[in-house]
């Protein structure tokens, strides 16, 4: 939540989309209600089991973007077991053109995910 102003919430979830944590930004209100997120988690899980079919052949999925209108989310593979979502806005908060985005906010989380503290 703090690597960029653009992140709306970030939610953990277990490999078949069953929420384990949510962190959301203060005054930001969810255009989805609790049941819709829920679903939409549950999808994004099952299509992350069909990326993992893949994996012989094309490598370990990475991350996975889907672009609304409102929002970005962003979606990274937990280890094995488990995914996290991030939830940007569509308008930019940043002031400051030459930092932040959507390129930034992925590299950060790999960088997190990496483990490897000489790139956080």
């Amino acid at each position: 939540m703090n690597s960029d102003p653009n992140i709306r919430h970030s939610i953990v979830t277990d490999a078949e989309g069953n929420i384990l944590a949510t962190s959301h930004r203060e005054g930001i209100t969810n255009y989805l209600s609790p049941e819709e997120t829920a679903g939409s988690l549950k999808r994004a899980a099952t299509a992350w089991k069909g990326r993992k079919e893949l994996k012989p052949k094309i490598g370990n999925g990475l991350y996975a973007v889907a672009a609304f209108e409102k929002i970005t989310r962003m979606t990274f593979p937990l280890g094995d077991d488990n995914l996290i979502f991030v939830s940007m806005g569509s308008d930019t908060v940043r002031m400051d053109t030459h930092e932040g985005g959507q390129k930034q906010i992925v590299e950060h989380v790999l960088n997190i995910l990496s483990r490897d503290p000489t790139k956080e």
